[in-house]
């Protein structure tokens, strides 16, 4: 017998691939969930969302304090980030947008330079030092043999994949050592915005607005956005409760 809730996961399934989600001006909307003889509501934001997402199902469970189910593993979690971050269903390696930022997962000079890939004297890191994009002026440093903007694009040995994984695993670590004597497993379960916080929204909300705004978030409640006006709490919410390798 097909249950209420294997409906509304197909129905959801169906949604997400509209073009309905593939505009930055994408709106909210609510699915019915019913359970025994009560009637709950939940909300599934895709906060300016401009890609649409396929999500696999998964058994698997993240313990939060409010029992926050996974939406997918972690290679779907991965998927539904390229989308976002390049607005296509069918996220391509070879591409940049207006503010210079490169790849699959949109990635800036800041970042490749922390990853030890590029160097610069001035990267671009949100204006803040008078450098408005990223212009790759700088030099590639050869790691797993990348010379050039080129081939950081053509994703030559897989480097896009290798160097978000990377990204993930430095900011985590950044996060972790400033949270003022914290653990982040403290904060797993809480609520920002009425957002449930969980492993991957973190991963995904420092990858929108740097470890800085995580941090910011989770010790002082402060919510920030990045130069598209996307808030922080849009990605803890989008991307909450997929499975990641720090669970």
């Amino acid at each position: 017998m097909i249950s209420l809730f294997d409906i509304l996961d197909k129905l959801m399934t169906v949604l997400l691939k509209t073009k309905l989600f593939t505009q930055r001006t994408s709106k909210y909307f609510a699915i019915v969930v019913i359970g025994g003889l009560s009637l709950d509501t939940c909300f599934f934001l895709h906060g300016y969302g401009y890609a649409s997402s396929n999500l696999n199902n998964s058994n698997y469970i993240l313990q939060t304090n409010q029992n926050y189910q996974v939406k997918g593993s972690y290679k779907d979690f991965l998927l539904v980030l390229a989308q976002r971050e390049t607005g296509q269903e069918n996220p391509p390696n070879n591409i940049e947008n207006q503010l210079g930022f490169i790849g699959k997962y949109q990635f800036g000079e800041a970042l490749l330079k922390d990853l030890g890939y590029y160097d610069t004297l001035n990267p671009y890191i949100g204006g803040g030092n008078g450098i408005e994009k990223n212009y790759w002026r700088g030099k590639w440093r050869g790691k797993n043999a990348i010379n050039s903007k080129q081939d950081f694009l053509n994703n030559k040995n897989n480097v896009q994949e290798k160097a978000i994984q990377e990204a993930f695993r430095y900011k985590w670590e950044l996060i972790k050592n400033q949270l003022n004597g914290h653990s982040i497993k403290e904060f797993i379960g809480q609520r920002r915005g009425n957002v449930v916080i969980t492993t991957s929204g973190i991963i995904a909300a420092a990858h929108l607005c740097g470890e800085g705004g995580v941090i910011k978030l989770l010790l002082n409640n402060q919510v920030s956005q990045d130069e598209n006006g996307t808030s922080i709490l849009a990605y803890l919410r989008e991307f909450g409760g997929f499975q990641t390798p720090f669970d």
